[in-house]
């Protein structure tokens, strides 16, 4: 009994760290950005099982008008609707999992832990929105990979210095993706216009894929502690944390199967 004890005691937990590649956007100031003479798009996807959380400027003296009735979010080849009515649609069964229903991220923040997957029917969604001159509207729509871990059998293995404690060695499997190899992809597809329920509208079609999965122990994706924060909690370093990337702690005892791609 004593060993099972210290052996549980002493169980891992690992995390698995995805990045994200663009095929259309630019990196700036470590997020992804797409821009023209209107509108200025910045994508942060780090959360939990990730997020598409992006935010759009209006960089005109005049307003501008999402129309998320005609945008989609494409989830390997599957348009999603940003806009659904509300009253008519449930849109957790809807979405198969795949619609986030957290609070609303601003670039910068995270949900630092699992975040909602049901919905329920109780605010109609808004059909279009009003962005003034010189201001921001942000928005998280949609999870990129609602699933308990990653599962494939080509992970290959390097041996780094665990970034909490240099001086000792630990394991990190990793696979990589080019474009056509990718298990995931999803594209953000907006149609905006200059005046409202306009038909001239105009659209952008920005473009994203998995390029990397990382699988690490805990104590290495932390890194150093760096101290506690108001409410006495522990902070790490988290040097693997990016808004071009997101992450998955490992869940076998509830999903002992994972999400094989092969499969999907």
């Amino acid at each position: 009994m004593i060993i099972l004890f210290l052996a549980t005691g002493c169980s891992k937990t690992f995390i698995q760290v995805f990045d994200i590649s663009t095929t259309n956007t630019e990196r700036i100031d470590k997020y992804y950005v797409f821009e023209n003479d209107t509108i200025k798009i910045t994508y942060s996807f780090w959360a939990s099982k990730g997020v598409m959380s992006f935010s759009i400027f209006n960089k005109t003296d005049t307003p501008i008008y999402i129309d998320w009735k005609n945008s989609s979010f494409i989830y390997n080849g599957e348009k999603k609707n940003y806009y659904i009515d509300e009253s008519h649609t449930d849109m957790a069964s809807y979405y198969k999992g795949v619609y986030y229903n957290g609070p609303r991220l601003e670039l910068g923040y995270a949900v630092s832990s699992g975040v909602m997957t049901a919905a329920s029917s109780t605010v109609k969604a808004e059909r279009i929105t009003f962005i003034p001159p010189k201001s921001h509207f942000s928005k998280s729509s949609f999870l990129l990979l609602p699933v308990c871990y990653y599962k494939t059998s080509n992970f290959k293995m390097n041996i780094e210095a665990r970034s909490d404690k240099p001086k000792k060695k630990t394991a990190v499997y990793s696979e990589n993706f080019t474009f056509n190899e990718s298990p995931l992809d999803f594209r953000n597809y907006l149609a905006f216009s200059f005046v409202e329920n306009s038909p001239q509208l105009y659209f952008i079609d920005n473009e994203f894929y998995l390029s990397s999965v990382k699988e690490m122990d805990m104590r290495h994706y932390r890194g150093k502690w760096t101290g506690n924060d108001d409410h006495g909690r522990a902070m790490y370093q988290k040097p693997f944390k990016s808004p071009t990337a997101f992450y998955i702690t490992i869940d076998k005892m509830n999903c002992p199967s994972g999400w094989d791609p092969k499969a999907k």
